[in-house]
């Protein structure tokens, strides 16, 4: 499924294993909102490990932080875990300069480019998942 929430493009992806939601452009108001509606969506699963994957983030800010920390907040509640991947090091100075590193989870690894691939493969324990710009649903 692929979102367009103002400066905000957000692809989520599900497998067996985890859900991974690909956020390209600016974590402003609107796309922090409908960033919000799909983390409740996922509420409903609980169990599901949910990969945050920043690197196409041209910029975001507190607010867009905030929906970060909320989201592992309240899916850590149904016992789901959630981990940031592909931070820029703006996003760890973030992190840092709020006081929070070491409270969201950061994967290690490379950063993406923020105009994406045609597709991306990524393994993950045991599944493989692949997922495609186009929309899935």
């Amino acid at each position: 499924m692929q979102v367009q929430a103002g400066r905000l493009r957000m692809s989520v992806t599900r497998s067996e294993c985890e859900v991974i939601i690909v956020l390209d452009g600016e974590l402003d108001t609107r796309g922090r909102l409908r960033f919000r509606q799909q983390i409740h969506e996922l509420l409903g699963r609980g169990g599901t490990d949910v990969v945050v994957d920043v690197g196409g983030l041209t910029a975001i800010d507190i607010a867009g932080m905030a929906a970060l920390l909320r989201a592992d907040l309240l899916l850590r509640g149904v016992h789901s875990t959630v981990r940031i991947r592909g931070a820029s090091p703006a996003f760890m100075a973030l992190l840092r300069s709020t006081g929070l590193t070491g409270r969201l989870q950061v994967e290690p690894g490379p950063r993406r480019s923020a105009t994406g691939a045609a597709a991306r493969a990524t393994a993950t324990s045991s599944c493989l998942l692949y997922t495609s710009d186009a929309a899935d649903d």
